[in-house]
């Protein structure tokens, strides 16, 4: 493949040993896979379908495939997350929005097990990958740049738990799980990408599944426009809301590799599927995702400028020129083409905005204040994992707070670290987020080959993106976000492995 990495990676190959005994593996699993695979085709075929059967089927492939190689539950992961709608979108029925992959199996099955697909999938994972790590399969944990971060983190959402238990009155155990689901899912992503993903050839899969996936959702997103025109029905959007994070981080991708000279297969797909990617952006009217993708810019120009000040002056002008040119030819664009601008129109000029912003605006408000009221009350505790926050002001009801729970999980989920553990939960969320951005960074001016820039940067694009999106939005409750922000973080162990850097690291 042309995603790939230099040939003296060598943290990311794999030895002789291992690949003997991973050999061995598969002469032993290959055949017994082949086997399963032709009596459950049977079987379908016999009992027309059965949707038991077709589940049986899947996951009994899944199983084998991902206790042969651990790493397919990563790429599964990975590719369901950027694949497969969480909730509804409201007005539509995409196929993708069927499939249930992050719905609890207790919601919609006689199987009383409160986790999802998903969940059920990265835990076969961790088990699959401990006991290779047990018969001496696969090679030691790592920790990776950003495993002590992630400990201290939830280190801080342990004590946030605490605080919610102590306190007593109003606890629920459910609004716990609810709360920590995310966290949990961006924690156990990231070890498990830091010491599965480890060759060049598992790095290009996660990459071209990101370019494909993201297309087809890119794709879909259009489709889906085009069935809204038949509805009478105003719709909010046209893609999941956590969608434009990934649009973004793919535009993102493409600016970097086009701007370090990198030509590859990769590259030229991403160039052949950016007008999808630019039309569904545009049509899905989410405000966040144009903003997310200003701030990456920037970010990106400042990278360049670190590292190349005269090609970091010049992205940043035009940059400049190409907005410039943007604002004036479409200020007044009440169409798709005038999505980027609405935010900013929106503070110039208040009277231009919609009947639906401001009604979203309102609620972040109240919320907003309310979030200040709690603080001011529990300054150093917050109210704790799994408990309400406070109200000083009632807004209007999202629906049952016990199905959503927003009383407990707030928009602005940049702040609820620290309304659930106090500054510890503050500095803990704040650490992890500097840390990315500046290991990304040192690791982004430190390598030379382009092959491998181009990845150092993931992680501190798709940082500034989330956290833009995650300002106005629930954004830990959004698990296929946070599967991708968890997987993208655990390529920084292959990067500190790589020889320049780790040379780096260790003066």
């Amino acid at each position: 493949m042309s995603a790939t990495l230099p040939a003296d990676a060598g943290s990311w190959r794999t030895g002789n040993a291992h690949r003997s005994r991973d050999g061995r593996g598969s002469i032993v699993l290959g055949p017994l896979g082949l086997a399963l695979a032709v009596a459950c085709a049977i079987a379908i075929v016999s009992t027309k379908g059965e949707t038991w059967i077709v589940v049986t089927v899947v996951g009994g492939l899944v199983g084998l495939a991902v206790l042969l190689r651990p790493v397919v539950g990563i790429y599964l992961l990975f590719g369901g997350a950027i694949l497969f709608e969480q909730y509804q979108i409201t007005g539509l029925t995409p196929i993708t929005g069927q499939t249930r992959v992050f719905v609890n199996l207790s919601a919609y099955t006689v199987i009383p097990i409160r986790l999802s697909i998903a969940d059920l999938l990265a835990l076969f994972t961790l088990v699959a990958w401990l006991a290779q790590r047990i018969r001496g399969l696969v090679e030691p944990m790592r920790m990776g740049p950003f495993g002590r971060p992630m400990v201290v983190f939830a280190g801080a959402l342990a004590a946030g738990t605490a605080i919610g238990a102590a306190r007593g009155t109003g606890w629920d155990p459910n609004a716990l799980f609810q709360e920590l689901r995310g966290p949990g899912q961006i924690f156990l992503t990231y070890f498990l990408a830091a010491n599965l993903v480890r060759t060049r050839g598992q790095v290009a899969v996660l990459a071209w599944e990101f370019v494909a996936f993201v297309a087809v959702k890119a794709l879909q997103g259009i489709l889906n426009y085009q069935e809204s025109l038949g509805l009478s029905l105003g719709l909010d959007a046209v893609t999941g809301h956590e969608d434009v994070v990934f649009f973004d981080l793919a535009i993102a991708l493409l600016l970097v590799m086009a701007v370090i000279g990198l030509r590859t297969r990769l590259m030229y797909g991403l160039v052949a599927v950016l007008p999808l990617i630019l039309g569904a952006e545009l049509l899905t009217e989410r405000r966040v995702g144009f903003i997310a993708m200003g701030a990456t810019f920037a970010a990106i120009a400042l990278l360049f400028f670190a590292r190349n000040p005269r090609r970091g002056i010049v992205l940043a002008m035009l940059g400049g020129i190409v907005g410039a040119a943007y604002l004036a030819l479409f200020w007044n664009e009440t169409g798709p083409l005038g999505e980027p601008v609405r935010a900013l129109r929106a503070v110039v000029e208040p009277s231009s905005v919609s009947a639906r912003d401001l009604l979203s605006g309102h609620w972040r408000e109240i919320e907003n204040r309310n979030i200040e009221y709690t603080v001011r009350q529990l300054p150093f505790t917050g109210v704790g994992v799994g408990q309400e926050y406070l109200f000083q002001q009632e807004p209007p009801s999202l629906g049952d707070p016990k199905v959503f729970y927003w009383r407990n999980i707030t928009h602005n989920s940049v702040l609820w670290p620290w309304l659930k553990a106090g500054p510890i939960g503050a500095f803990a969320f704040w650490f992890l987020v500097a840390r990315v951005l500046l290991f990304g960074s040192a690791a982004f001016a430190v390598l030379r080959d382009p092959g491998v820039r181009w990845i150092a940067v993931l992680p501190v694009a798709l940082m500034v993106i989330w956290i833009t999106f995650a300002s106005v939005e629930p954004a830990f409750t959004y698990t296929r976000s946070l599967v991708v922000v968890g997987t993208v973080l655990g390529l920084g162990a292959a990067i500190a492995g790589f020889k320049p850097f780790a040379r780096r690291e260790a003066r």
